[in-house]
């Protein structure tokens, strides 16, 4: 009796039309769609492509176009020093031309200002680098942002799998709480009938039934209808449960259609794991990461070789000042380059790096491995879970079999006065008990092979 009044399960939810009612693959359909969880991991993917786009741009060239304007409070100008110029023999030619007259040895040119600019500059520039060699850095960077997609992808598809994982859990407590609530409610209507015919028998005037099994039957029918209501809440909670998983409004009202029914295929432990060391979101993850933590290893390497650029420019000067700086042939003008960089030394930086690079990837090689161990304990443990349970619905079949037929032989007996009231409300009170035990068995079926297909990745079916 304690069992029975164990679990739950809603009447109101049981009142519904046919088109009314979700099925399991339609509330996953619909959780798919609408479950803010996922969307938000599609989004992440959305980003991780963004970066991987952002990572392909190294490749090409890049193209920079400048331009600048500039007033000065006066034009920019140089003024040279005072120059004394020998003039050697010429000063004696010079003197002997004007018949013996003085002339000096030197001359003296006096210090001018030179205009370059004037006071307003305006400069036009079209600059282009493009990197020739990156000792490999590039394709690593771009490497680790399509694999950074790729890891998106697949925490994307966990998360899907959790969102189907979910709402099969509320699915099949609602299927059991319905279920049960049934159960409770023809409990309910057999007790009911055998306290109205205790109560025609006491009328009657029986001498083998008096008002105390009366009194006895009408207390069993109260609980058994006190265990009716709990199904009935425990049903509703389900319910919103499972409303909320598959992202509708919390005042959304469902029902559901299917019946609990258990469809268990025998599978093999070993191939489960080999399956969920592939198809495992987790272990694609991991198994990414190492390829990410290689390309690392690669970037931090690319430091020992030369970085090769090519760079080039094209500029116009333009200025209300023409000459100086600023003359017909500077004002267009153009250039190109290759610049080279190569660290000598860099107080063994890059080979730290390095180092650390490796470690990472050790680091990931041994979460790798932990993660292969833990999935094995879990899809292990399942396992013998679900081989429990199945062992569990064979009894509690063979059990609900006898249960139901004793309660046939009870309600013969006592309609023929062979045996006490009592009697009959103990064989259907132990019939919904035995009931409710194969009910849970099943559910434990169900619930243990969602948690495998979790595990594995996908369904265990192909």
């Amino acid at each position: 009796m304690v069992a029975f009044l164990a679990v739950g399960l809603p009447s109101a939810a049981i009142a519904a039309d046919a088109g009314d009612r979700l099925s399991l693959d339609q509330a996953i359909e619909i959780a798919l769609l609408n479950n803010i969880e996922k969307t938000i991991s599609q989004q992440s993917v959305a980003i991780a492509e963004a970066q991987y786009q952002q990572a392909l741009s190294a490749r090409w060239p890049t193209l920079t176009a400048k331009g600048q304007f500039q007033r000065r409070d006066e034009g920019l100008s140089s003024v040279t020093r005072d120059i004394k110029a020998p003039l050697g023999t010429l000063s004696t030619a010079i003197s002997a031309a004007l018949g013996g007259a003085a002339v000096p040895s030197s001359v003296v040119v006096p210090a001018k200002a030179i205009q370059q600019t004037g006071r307003d500059t305006a400069i036009a520039r079209l600059e282009i680098t493009y990197p020739i060699y990156t000792g490999g850095k590039i394709n690593s960077v771009i490497n680790q942002a399509n694999l950074s997609k790729a890891i998106a992808q697949e925490e994307a598809r966990r998360t899907q799998l959790q969102v189907v994982r979910d709402v099969k859990r509320y699915y099949y407590a609602a299927q059991l709480t319905k279920t049960l609530y049934d159960n409770a409610k023809e409990t309910v209507e057999m007790l009911e009938s055998t306290a109205d015919l205790t109560k025609r028998l006491v009328e009657g005037g029986s001498e083998t039934v008096n008002k105390l099994d009366y009194l006895k039957t009408k207390m069993a029918v109260s609980s058994a209808l006190a265990a009716q209501q709990s199904f009935d809440t425990k049903h509703q909670s389900a319910l919103a449960a499972l409303t909320n998983t598959m992202g509708l409004d919390w005042n959304s009202h469902i029902k559901i259609s299917e019946p609990l029914v258990v469809n268990t295929k025998v599978v093999e432990l070993q191939k489960l794991i080999d399956k969920a060391n592939v198809l495992n979101p987790q272990m694609g993850m991991l198994a990414l990461a190492m390829q990410v933590a290689d390309a690392k290893i690669v970037e931090a390497k690319s430091d020992y070789f030369p970085q090769v650029t090519f760079t080039g420019n094209t500029q116009h000067i333009d200025s209300n000042f023409n000459g100086g700086l600023t003359n017909a042939t500077n004002r267009n003008s153009w250039t190109l380059g290759i610049g080279v960089k190569l660290a000598l030394f860099d107080g063994w930086l890059t080979k730290s790096r390095v180092n650390q690079a490796k470690l990472a990837r050790m680091q990931v090689q041994e979460k790798l491995k932990l993660a292969r161990q833990g999935l094995a304990t879990v899809l292990q443990n399942l396992f013998i879970e679900l081989d429990g349970a199945n062992k569990q619905v064979k009894v509690a079949e063979r059990n609900n079999a006898d249960a139901e037929e004793h309660t046939d032989l009870t309600s013969r007996a006592f309609a023929i006065g062979v045996t006490e009231p009592e009697d009959m409300v103990e064989s259907q009170l132990m019939g919904a008990v035995v009931k409710e035990g194969l009910y849970k068995a099943q559910h434990d079926q169900l619930l243990k092979m969602a948690e495998i297909e979790y595990a594995l990745g996908a369904g265990v079916n192909p």
